[in-house]
């Protein structure tokens, strides 16, 4: 993509009839009505031949001139279906590291030097056959310091959300106005954040083979506009016949629009063919379920599985995750608590289009939302930034439930402010990943707990009948200290699940909410969704204290109508540390007796040491990230931190939840 101006589109044909490469010329891009491509170094080329019956024609498509420090791409179609595994690699040019998009159908980057770059697409399908195609892109040096970015180019599967950001920098003057377009293929449903960002929130068309849509960015400042493109690739995908993955929140539905194509991260791992089938499938029904024998729990392969063992049950939309995935496994779990976790999983699935992370017991897998992986800029532009479909729930309330975890009085987790586009340490995924692992692990051992699988599986049903033949964890923990306000389980309806509010729910004001909230047994506001979710916040509080020194905080604020600073949210009341409080602690320590036996003593123990700490009421929630207050009487505060616009607001959104299930 090129600085306010458009560039040509240049397309390479080649095609595959069993394993053998037969080169197309640009010409039949022209008889179909395409440009004339090219960025003017192609000779002329002879007429196409015509493509044998039932072969596959491969086409890229993206920037063939660019700048230095233009965002560029290159997507590809494909005639047919079934091509599922991507390799890019770069002939020439300065070094583009990493490809980011490598093993989807489109890949993005910035062109940090001048140069003539080429790379090459090899795309495969189950049946060993491949097709490959080259690219050519020439960059020159930047004529105008002004840059604007539109990222990222991609794949997506059709009826799938997307998101694109517009980047500026280095301009002078003021910013007036953006705004975005779509210049070519089929018509896409696009939505501009309402929250003063640059950013446009797409819904892929349907469509009945893959297909290149291009889209304009264009900012307007007082010394002139600037613009730049980014293409998507629409992959023709098998029809959503699954009525698991199905429109609404009912009891059959996990997932509300079709999922992006995900393979096995290990090209050799033995249930490289089944395991996006079993467990992320358009077409997945109760008669393709996969049995145990097919795709096992990790613990079936064995007791102490190693980091290979798992990367074998894991699958990925974007190479980067699953790289990711195993970096962490191997440096960041020193108690060995995920390994053995993930002994009750079938499938590790980290898509970009999950949004949030999830576990659900029909197919034993976790479904992880890679905003907790990405280590740069590039990775993080390929990740959704549509909001959690809960976002808008509980919006006619008058209070909000921020939380937050905390160590020496600061945030556990580094914030990344999005236009910053700043790059993250690993290490800084060592609370943010883990975290969500103790979730969702948390959900697969209450479902398949490793007492179950130490009595023995039927390796020919399926996960979900296996998993529901005995009891789960979760009754264990309600029968301690089990909660009572009816009020929060009816609440908990309008915040999770989308019900509307009553008019006496309206009418609840923070310290109502608070009477309801305090003198009950329940950590955390989400508990009250279900037993699953009480389980779980229990053993993940827990967790994050006793390996990372980490407290979460938890309250009750006003829901202010225009909020610029975190501190406009005024706590009513609020507690760091709740888990250690006398109701709940007996319940931490059944979670995790029965979650992971392994821990259970050091937790035990660790519980019993934790005093909670009362947040100030009538300070904000920033304000309260140290709290010294003296009960009702004033505030013990000598220097408070003015509030930050530009900070981190809070929160009240679980990062998780479990679909609901037939059956």
């Amino acid at each position: 993509m090129s600085v306010n101006r458009h560039s040509p589109l240049p397309v390479r044909y080649l095609r595959a009839l069993g394993k053998s490469l037969c080169i197309l010329g640009v010409a039949s891009l022209v008889a179909c009505g395409g440009g004339s491509g090219g960025g003017g170094n192609d000779g002329p080329l002879p007429p196409a031949p015509v493509p044998p019956a039932n072969s596959t024609i491969l086409t890229l498509t993206g920037d063939t001139s660019a700048e230095v420090d233009n965002a560029v791409g290159i997507v590809a179609t494909l005639s047919e279906q079934g091509y599922t595994r991507f390799q890019w690699e770069q002939l020439a040019g300065p070094e583009v590291t990493p490809l980011t998009g490598n093993g989807t159908a489109g890949i993005s980057f910035d062109t940090a030097f001048s140069g003539e770059y080429s790379f090459q697409l090899t795309a495969s399908n189950e049946d060993g056959d491949q097709v490959q195609g080259t690219f050519e892109m020439s960059v020159a040096a930047n004529s105008d310091h002004t840059r604007v970015q539109l990222r990222a180019d991609r794949a997506v599967s059709e009826g799938a959300d997307f998101s694109l950001r517009l980047n500026l920098t280095e301009y002078s003057g003021s910013v007036n106005s953006w705004r975005f377009v779509q210049e070519s293929g089929p018509q896409a449903d696009l939505v501009e954040d309402d929250s003063g960002e640059p950013v446009v929130f797409v819904t892929a068309p349907r469509v009945n083979s893959d297909q290149v849509m291009r889209f304009r960015g264009e900012v307007e400042t007082s010394f002139g506009t600037y613009s730049d493109v980014v293409y998507v690739v629409v992959q023709d995908r098998p029809e959503v016949t699954s009525e698991f993955f199905c429109d609404g929140d009912g009891e059959y539905c996990a997932k509300t629009s079709p999922l992006n194509p995900v393979y096995s991260y290990r090209s050799d791992s033995p249930y490289r063919d089944e395991l996006a089938q079993c467990v992320y499938s358009n077409q997945l029904t109760e008669e393709s379920l996969c049995s145990l024998r097919t795709l096992p729990i990790i613990g079936l392969t064995s007791n102490a599985p190693t980091v290979d063992q798992i990367m074998d049950h894991v699958a990925v939309s974007h190479d980067w995750m699953g790289e990711r995935f195993e970096r962490f496994i191997r440096e960041l779990d020193p108690y060995g608590d995920f390994a053995r976790m993930l002994r009750s999983v079938t499938a590790i699935v980290i898509s970009s289009d999950v949004r949030p992370s999830f576990y659900w017991s029909l197919t034993g897998a976790i479904y992880l939302d890679p905003d907790s992986l990405w280590l740069t800029p590039s990775e993080r532009d390929l990740i959704n930034e549509q909001p959690d479909f809960r976002s808008g729930f509980g919006s006619d309330l008058q209070y909000v439930t921020p939380w937050r975890y905390v160590k020496n009085n600061s945030y556990a987790f580094p914030f990344y402010p999005t236009y910053l586009r700043e790059s993250r340490s690993f290490f800084d995924l060592e609370v943010d990943l883990g975290s969500l692992l103790y979730h969702e692990l948390a959900h697969a051992n209450d479902a398949m707990s490793q007492a179950k699988i130490q009595g023995g599986l039927a390796l020919d049903d399926i996960f979900f009948n296996q998993a529901h033949n005995s009891d789960f964890v979760n009754p264990s923990v309600t029968a301690v200290n089990g909660m009572t306000s009816q009020e929060l389980y009816d609440l908990a309806d309008v915040r999770y699940r989308g019900a509307d509010a009553t008019l006496l729910q309206q009418s609840y004001t923070p310290m109502d909410v608070a009477n309801f909230f305090f003198p009950d047994s329940a950590n955390a506001f989400y508990a009250y969704s279900s037993p699953w979710e009480d389980t779980a916040m229990l053993f993940e509080e827990t967790m994050m204290s006793l390996r990372y020194g980490i407290e979460r905080d938890v309250a009750v604020t006003n829901s202010p109508f225009n909020p610029r600073s975190a501190d406009d949210y005024v706590v009513a009341q609020g507690q760091r540390g709740r888990i250690g409080s006398e109701l709940i602690r007996p319940r931490a320590s059944t979670a995790v007796q029965g979650l992971l036996p392994e821990a259970w003593a050091a937790a035990d123990d660790h519980l019993r040491g934790i005093t909670p700490i009362a947040l100030c009421s009538g300070e904000g929630w920033g304000q309260n990230l140290s709290p010294a207050c003296a009960g009702s009487f004033g505030v013990l505060r000598f220097e408070v931190e003015a509030p930050n616009a530009s900070g981190r607001m809070p929160t009240d959104r679980p990062r998780s939840f479990i679909p609901p299930t037939r059956f």
